[in-house]
């Protein structure tokens, strides 16, 4: 009878204690992370986080903030009592992204399980305009001595690209292509071309592309070098 009466006080200690363990806000997610698909770059990406407070105390959302600013969120409402819904709102801009793309939010709140919680949006963001590499490294250089590097520029869309210019304000650096229109899937080269002058330690500098891309009509490719002594 002991016994048994032991086991039942401890049983009804540990659910006394599971249930203080849950007591107070719960924020639950219906869909923490939203899989937007393929976009073209460019495109705004908006999407809204629906969720409850499943707690037995009001929930309060202090801060919403994101990866990036790229990623800008919205919050309905910052306090939600219990059993109440609430909504965050979030947009991504991917102008400035290609390829496989993944954005957090992140949600800053008293619920004592997780004080931040994380949503996530991804996709994959296809470009009109692809350039590889993204930035060129010529390593290190000789004054007077010229040293070239090649950049593809490849149109990845359906219709035909036109290249309005190709320019760099580097007073060490040239550049020059083959092509000033591209068919869709077709490429060209554009050659970087850089002789070092003067006594600077470093060198830097950027190729300004523009194109008649509907979605993103200029980029920038970055180069860098290191002047041997």
């Amino acid at each position: 009878m002991k016994a048994a009466l032991s086991t039942i006080t401890t049983l009804a200690a540990s659910l006394l204690l599971a249930t203080s363990a849950i007591a107070g806000p719960n924020l639950l997610f219906d869909q923490p992370v939203y899989d937007f698909g393929k976009v073209a770059q460019g495109k705004n990406i908006e999407h809204v986080f629906t969720f409850r407070n499943t707690g037995d105390a009001p929930a309060t959302i202090s801060k919403v903030d994101s990866s990036c600013g790229c990623t800008v969120a919205n919050v309905s409402s910052r306090v939600l009592p219990p059993g109440a819904r609430g909504e965050i709102k979030a947009t991504f801009n991917s102008s400035d992204f290609g390829g496989p793309v993944s954005k957090e939010v992140y949600v800053h709140s008293n619920d004592p399980r997780r004080g931040i919680i994380t949503l996530t949006m991804k996709g994959i963001v296809t470009e009109d305009m692809v350039v590889t590499p993204g930035q060129v490294d010529l390593g290190a250089l000789k004054k007077g001595v010229r040293k070239d590097a090649m950049i593809k520029l490849e149109n990845s869309g359906s219709k035909t690209l036109r290249i309005l210019s190709v320019k760099t304000a580097s007073p060490v650096a040239t550049v020059s292509w083959n092509k000033t229109r591209l068919k869709a899937g077709e490429s060209c080269n554009i050659r970087l071309s850089v002789t070092p002058q003067g006594n600077q330690r470093f060198i830097s500098g950027y190729i300004t592309i523009r194109t008649d891309s509907t979605t993103r009509p200029e980029k920038t490719v970055p180069f860098y070098a290191v002047l041997q002594k």
